[in-house]
């Protein structure tokens, strides 16, 4: 059984990475090739406080504005593969002139703060580096505070910039919601640690430090190839953490060019496309999908206005409060002493739907549905003979 680490391993733990990654402030990065050099200059700066005999910002310059969603993504260089490193920087590109549009402050971490060079090492970077900017926020005063963390991988595009992050975010009657993700390909495989977006406050310091502690602390859990992702999917699935999670379509903010036929092709209009799977393919489409973005602009950024997502964002988060209110009445049934091990049943697979299944819109629907109409003839058992 599960013993979460000692609080002294985990209060320790984010001390070291805070002052690993944020005694200085994060640095904001403006892309150029790693043999030049580059600003860290953000969106957030005032022009006075720029140097104009350097490219730095003064660390010690107190923020200017209060940014909702700051942007956080990693790129250490392969010296190996340079023609790689070019594509992802134009990648990158396409994420920097978004936030710079928005406002939302971009984190690029440029180095290997494992130490080791190893892939499986490498990619814990992800969420230690998250960690250090979560613990450098809540350092702040509560009125200072950024609310969300989105990290990007450095294979994505963003395609579309008339669609803002802040679209996804969860209504306030669900503040109790601190992960959104989109699946990976398969059903009920778990999520695509590509894109994701995690609320800065105590619960996403807890779980970032599980997550890059569990390598080390959890030498049981098998950790495949997608390591970072694999550990994530295993904390997030642990009670009191899965209750604070959503899965929200692929397609919306993660669509994957290659997707086992099992999810949407990307289409005009879509915000954004990673490149997540496709091996020696992987080249070929980068450079296709960037040239496109290049040449003809007006294809892909469709105004929000005329694109289907309000309207599916809106049906998204309706239905989780129809389940909510259904599972709500269930409780009351329960507590009444009233009820069958049929609709004990359907509450407990309504709540496995809300959690692990939210972003299946129409199999959603029908588990709605289904669990309405037991719940409909518990409540009237005469109607339900006729």
């Amino acid at each position: 059984m599960f013993s979460p680490p000692p609080i002294v391993t985990l209060v320790a733990l984010s001390f070291l990475a805070f002052f690993q990654f944020c005694i200085l402030r994060p640095q904001v990065l403006y892309l150029a090739h790693k043999s030049q050099s580059f600003a860290s200059v953000s969106s957030e700066t005032p022009p006075s406080a720029l140097n104009k005999n350097t490219s730095a910002i003064d660390p010690l310059l107190p923020d200017v504005l209060r940014p909702k969603i700051r942007q956080v993504s990693m790129r250490v260089y392969n010296a190996t593969n340079e023609t790689n490193d070019a594509l992802d920087e134009r990648c990158m590109a396409t994420h920097i002139e978004y936030g710079k549009r928005w406002g939302y402050p971009t984190h690029v971490l440029r180095e290997d703060v494992r130490g080791k060079g190893e892939w499986m090492e490498l990619v814990f970077s992800k969420p230690l580096y998250m960690l250090s900017l979560a613990v450098a926020e809540m350092a702040k005063p509560t009125d200072e505070r950024a609310e969300w963390l989105v990290f990007f991988d450095s294979d994505t595009i963003l395609l579309n910039p008339n669609i803002p992050w802040t679209l996804f975010l969860p209504p306030s009657d669900f503040s109790d919601i601190h992960f959104l993700g989109g699946r990976d390909w398969g059903f009920g495989s778990g999520f695509n640690a590509g894109v994701f977006f995690v609320r800065i406050n105590e619960w996403s310091v807890k779980m970032l430090t599980e997550v890059a502690a569990l390598p080390d602390l959890r030498t049981d859990v098998e950790i495949d190839h997608n390591a970072e992702q694999t550990a994530f999917k295993w904390v997030l699935k642990r009670v009191g953490y899965r209750e604070h999670v959503l899965y929200q379509p692929v397609e919306w903010f993660n669509g994957i060019e290659y997707s086992h036929n099992h999810l949407p092709r990307v289409q005009d209009g879509d915000m954004l496309i990673h490149f997540c799977g496709l091996k020696k393919h992987k080249f070929g489409a980068v450079q296709r999908w960037l040239d496109r973005l290049e040449r003809a602009p007006h294809e892909l950024q469709i105004p929000l206005e005329k694109t289907s997502y309000q309207a599916n964002i809106d049906a998204y988060w309706t239905r989780l409060m129809e389940a909510r209110d259904l599972t709500q009445k269930l409780d009351r049934l329960h507590d009444g002493n009233d009820t069958t091990q049929y609709l004990l049943r359907a509450q407990a697979r309504l709540q496995q739907i809300i959690y692990d299944e939210a972003d299946k819109s129409s199999f959603f629907r029908a588990v709605i549905n289904q669990v309405k109409s037991a719940l409909a003839a518990a409540e009237n058992p005469a109607n339900s003979t006729k």
